[in-house]
């Protein structure tokens, strides 16, 4: 792994949230940040607990690590991470400081387990 660390910027809700969906499901892998290509839509980026490798770029925050690879923090930029408890609209708002598309930040997605 690297030592250059991504800027990714943790809400209190998404940390809380985060902690929490760990402690109910016993997990304990890094969460990756990654792209996620949805039918004929500009990429987004998604949240998936995955094994660091390598050359993956990481960051502890809020006693969780993240991890991305250096293409998709080149292409992303720094990342905010927010979470979203609604009604019809659940889950964590992942953007980049370079969007992605014009639909950045209105999408939810869940982390893929």
């Amino acid at each position: 792994m690297q030592s250059k660390s991504p800027v990714i910027k943790l809400n209190k809700e998404a940390a809380s949230a985060l902690r929490s969906l760990f402690a109910e499901k016993g997990l304990q892998k890094p969460i990756r940040i990654d792209l996620c290509f949805q039918g004929c839509c500009d990429p987004t980026l998604e949240l998936r607990l995955d094994n660091a490798a390598r050359h993956d770029l990481c960051l502890d925050l809020e006693g969780l690590q993240f991890i991305i690879s250096p293409a998709t923090y080149e292409l992303a930029g720094d990342v905010t991470i927010a979470h979203v408890d609604e009604k019809g609209r659940q889950g964590f708002i992942v953007t980049s400081s370079k969007p992605m598309s014009e639909w950045d930040g209105f999408g939810v997605c869940n982390v893929k387990i």
